[in-house]
């Protein structure tokens, strides 16, 4: 990973990102605009007596220093969920609108269902898949605490063709599994593993992606997001997919303080304060 981050960058930026992801990790919470305003609920956690960090440009995100999630006030009442800012952005990127159809095929724990619903104004069809069965459970239950009731859930592998979902979406999130050293502040365990123990990821995550555009309607939009730093995981899957499938191209966007005239962009801990992420916008052509 260092060799890796010299290579790209330089040395002191290495050492910036390894200093960053030694120090405790900070939580983000997102608001549950369905029910409150960002505004009162800040209110709420200053009534609590609890410190907190509005981001400007997102709105309904909260940076908090720790804590018991279910203590904080309004869990119970669903008033917020549990999401790093990064993946918060991925759904900004997306742009989902009311009434839109969303596929989110790799959705656990749910946090980009949530967002997509939240800014869709609870307007619209949302299928969340996994291939764990056990997982869409715990994101039923979470859609249930926030009153989100447009999401539906269904057990499926994200590389499985189905003719039925053929063309269904606006938009596709194919937020895929990756090696995860952008989240190492978080999982720890992470540092004392390989990259040749992921050596196999770029080959799947390509899998899911060429299977997920078929899945993407004329001028839709294919989201693709990982929670990694490496270019392997990132940038090269994107550019293998499209020296073949010639009717997608990478949208340029900005978003919430974040501008990418190529349509991609890389999260760094000690640049933007999240967690290592990755972001490529694509639409499918008309």
């Amino acid at each position: 990973l260092c060799q890796y981050i010299i290579d790209k960058k330089d040395y002191a930026f290495a050492e910036a990102f390894l200093a960053t992801d030694n120090q405790p990790a900070r939580l983000s919470i997102q608001v549950n605009r369905l029910r409150i305003s960002p505004e009162k609920y800040a209110g709420l956690l200053a009534e609590a007596g609890v410190e907190y960090r509005l981001y400007p440009g997102l709105s309904g995100c909260i940076q908090l220093e720790g804590g018991n999630v279910a203590e904080l006030p309004g869990f119970d009442e669903g008033l917020f969920y549990v999401q790093d800012r990064a993946a918060r952005m991925a759904i900004e990127i997306a742009a989902p609108v009311p009434g839109m159809t969303v596929l989110d095929a790799c959705a656990a724990p749910g946090g980009k269902s949530y967002a997509a619903a939240i800014a869709m104004e609870g307007r619209g069809e949302i299928l969340a898949c996994d291939i764990h069965e056990k997982k869409l459970r715990l994101i039923s239950s979470g859609a249930e605490r926030l009153g989100i009731d447009i999401i539906d859930t269904c057990a499926r592998d994200a590389r499985q063709a189905d003719e039925k979902l053929t063309g269904a979406f606006e938009l596709v999130i194919a937020d895929v599994p990756c090696s995860g050293f952008g989240v190492i502040g978080k999982k720890p365990e992470i540092r004392s593993k390989s990259r040749e123990a992921f050596k196999e990821l770029p080959r799947i995550q390509g899998d899911i992606l060429n299977n997920l555009a078929g899945f993407v309607k004329p001028g839709g939009t294919l989201l693709y997001s990982t929670c990694t730093i490496f270019e392997e995981e990132n940038q090269n899957v994107v550019r293998e997919f499209l020296s073949h499938r010639e009717d997608f191209s990478l949208r340029a966007f900005s978003a919430a303080g974040i501008d990418s005239p190529d349509g991609m962009y890389t999260f760094w801990p000690n640049v933007d304060g999240t967690d290592g992420f990755f972001a490529a916008k694509l639409v499918r052509k008309i």
